[in-house]
């Protein structure tokens, strides 16, 4: 586990195998799976903001 924490590459390969099973690991794959990976976030954290600020409403 430590030796993916401390390995960008691993970390964009781990994350290519986990988005893109059927790829190889062409760099545009890479980017991809990094792309996929940060859009799944970043609308996680719209989603998590907006429960946050329905609860508060009320509503």
């Amino acid at each position: 586990m430590r030796a993916i924490e401390n390995n960008g590459l691993e970390q964009y390969l781990t994350l290519r195998r986990y988005y893109l099973p059927g790829e190889n690991d062409a760099p545009e794959n890479l980017a991809r799976a990094a792309w996929l990976d940060n859009r799944y976030w970043e609308n996680f954290r719209i989603a998590v903001a907006n429960g946050i600020a329905l609860a508060i409403k009320g509503e």
